[in-house]
């Protein structure tokens, strides 16, 4: 099969898709799946963004943290490294990317638990 072929399909597919997904009513799941997302699943999402947001706001000693990649980025600059510095400045404009993404997962997991489950 060749890839205008390949090609033609997927987009009939996607365009077939997204005319059936609008027409789809709400999904409603049941009280006990509720219960148990918000037992389990809700802990835990709350316990990793909160973890990562640690991370990467964390000291200078801590891996992977904004200070840290900082920290490398001039140590780079002061050995001449100029390439390794602007990789490392580009991970660093990542992390605040990072940062935004989960303060929205936080919201999106501290919404759905008012919603859904009551005062836990």
């Amino acid at each position: 099969m060749n890839i205008s072929r390949i090609g033609g399909l997927v987009v009939g597919m996607l365009l077939l898709g997204a005319g059936t997904a609008a027409a789809q009513e709400p999904i409603t799941i049941s009280p006990e799946k509720v219960r148990q997302i918000c037992s389990n699943r809700v802990p835990r999402v709350e316990a990793k963004v909160r973890a990562l947001t640690d991370r990467i706001n964390g000291s200078a000693e801590t891996l992977g943290s904004k200070k840290w990649i900082e920290q490398k980025a001039a140590d780079a600059r002061k050995a001449g490294n100029t390439a390794r510095a602007d990789v490392l400045d580009a991970r660093l404009k990542l992390r605040d990317a990072q940062l935004v993404k989960l303060a929205k997962a936080g919201e999106r997991v501290a919404e759905f638990k008012s919603e859904h489950c009551g005062s836990k």
